[in-house]
């Protein structure tokens, strides 16, 4: 199955296209481990983004994670191409992960998602015309769903199977995982000159 040339590249990137680290991040937003991951993410950007290196966040969705599909919709959604709207829900919504993710959901439907959907978006920004977006999130072949799907396809092409991913100039890197400090991170990145 083809999906159409996206219109822009995938992902939500924080610096320049021009830096000489490239680093790739795939996270599904109900993993845990990709929560814990979030903090040091966000972290290295704040400390060392900028000309020397940028950032970009690729919404991955692992199978046995169902409400991922409709929360990255979701964040197609709110994000509209905007990256920073983009990180600063992805971290609206890790603060809530303990409402949709895992145990919480096995006795619920996909319309009570929808509806914790519409209350997380309400939270973080009460002037998005929520009905409209509802529409198109519920919908598995609307607009939004189109624009979500080249990510994800994105992260398949690359061999990801497990969030968090990272990669580094087109480079896996296995060993930055969910518990690595930004000190690894760090020394990881200098050990690169």
């Amino acid at each position: 199955m083809s999906t159409p040339v996206p219109p822009r590249p995938s992902g939500y990137r924080i610096g320049s296209g021009d830096a000489p680290l490239q680093i790739e991040a795939f996270l599904d937003l109900e993993c845990p481990f990709c929560k814990k991951a979030w903090p040091t993410l966000l972290a290295l950007v704040n400390q060392e983004s900028g000309s020397r290196l940028a950032v970009t966040v690729q919404p991955t969705i692992l199978s046995d994670h169902r409400q991922s599909w409709d929360l990255t919709k979701t964040l197609t959604a709110i994000a509209q191409q905007e990256p920073l709207k983009a990180w600063t829900f992805i971290s609206h919504l890790y603060q809530r992960q303990q409402d949709f993710q895992g145990s919480a959901f096995n006795a619920k439907t996909r319309q009570d998602l929808f509806q914790l959907i519409e209350r997380l978006v309400r939270e973080f920004d009460a002037e998005v015309p929520i009905a409209n977006m509802m529409a198109d999130i519920k919908a598995d072949d609307g607009s939004t769903a189109s624009r979500t799907k080249p990510s994800i396809r994105y992260a398949i092409t690359r061999g990801v199977w497990s969030t968090p991913t990272f990669f580094i100039n087109g480079s896996e890197v296995p060993q930055l995982e969910s518990s690595s400090t930004i000190g690894d991170w760090r020394d990881f990145l200098a050990s690169l000159n």
